[in-house]
């Protein structure tokens, strides 16, 4: 059963990726539509995480990740000015974080993100140009935010009823 849920959650990510390539909150909301609630109001990604916090159950990591492998929907976000950033947590194996390219302006070249560990991978979307934070499942929940520091502040929430 566990691998019919992941296959519907996975589903639901590579659409909503497909359907939303420039907006991290339309691509949740579509997830979350498909898979939690057809009914659930749309939210920019700071509002949906004051949403998330009050109404959905906060879960560690590894946690989420293990619902996510099983099916359940798990949001990951940090605010932010002026948007924050919000994504899915991809049912998958963890895996190793970076290996893209990315443009360092201060050095005014191109370099390869290096990894800084293995993580759960992401469904996530952006309109802001960081190749990190684009994932149909290929990078995982670190890469958007790209600084051990910022990821440390991320939160991860599941709905009510999957926190067992």
């Amino acid at each position: 059963m566990a691998d019919s849920a992941a296959t519907v959650l996975k589903v639901a990510c590579d659409n909503a990726y497909d359907k939303n390539p420039d907006s991290c909150s339309h691509a949740v909301w579509d997830v979350v539509k498909a898979v939690v609630d057809p009914k659930e109001p749309h939210r920019q990604a700071n509002g949906m995480i004051d949403h998330l916090t009050t109404s959905w159950t906060e879960v560690t990591l590894d946690k989420g990740h293990e619902l996510a492998r099983a099916g359940t929907v798990v949001i990951g976000g940090l605010k932010g000015t002026p948007n924050g950033h919000v994504l899915v947590v991809y049912p998958g194996e963890k895996m190793e974080s970076g290996g893209y390219d990315y443009f360092y302006a201060k050095l005014k070249k191109t370099l390869k993100m290096r990894s800084h560990g293995k993580y759960p991978p992401c469904m996530s979307t952006s309109m802001g140009s960081w190749p990190g934070a684009k994932s149909k499942g290929d990078k995982t929940v670190w890469d958007p935010w790209a600084n051990d520091a910022v990821f440390e502040k991320v939160k991860f929430w599941t709905p009510k009823a999957a926190k067992s």
